[in-house]
């Protein structure tokens, strides 16, 4: 009786281990995923910030239209 209480008690216990260290295995899976979808926004970002800013200099690198040429887009709707 008290040997079969003891595997009973052992089985339990492996059960219980086993749960935990599944638990921890994903949860620690987990939260690398999290880290490396960060780092990518992270990178994603910084190329969007590189891009605006390229876009931002060619703009500023345009002179200006007169008010001729805008008339002229405008007509042909290209504006």
């Amino acid at each position: 009786m008290k040997l079969e209480l003891v595997k009973w008690a052992a089985c339990l216990l492996l059960i219980v281990c086993l749960c935990t260290a599944f638990y921890l295995l994903g949860r620690s899976h987990a939260e690398v995923k999290i880290i490396k979808q960060r780092g990518e926004e992270i990178i994603k970002e910084v190329e969007v910030i590189k891009y605006v800013e390229k876009e931002k200099a060619q703009i500023w690198a345009k002179p200006n239209a007169s008010h001729d040429e805008l008339i002229g887009l405008f007509m042909q709707n290209q504006l």
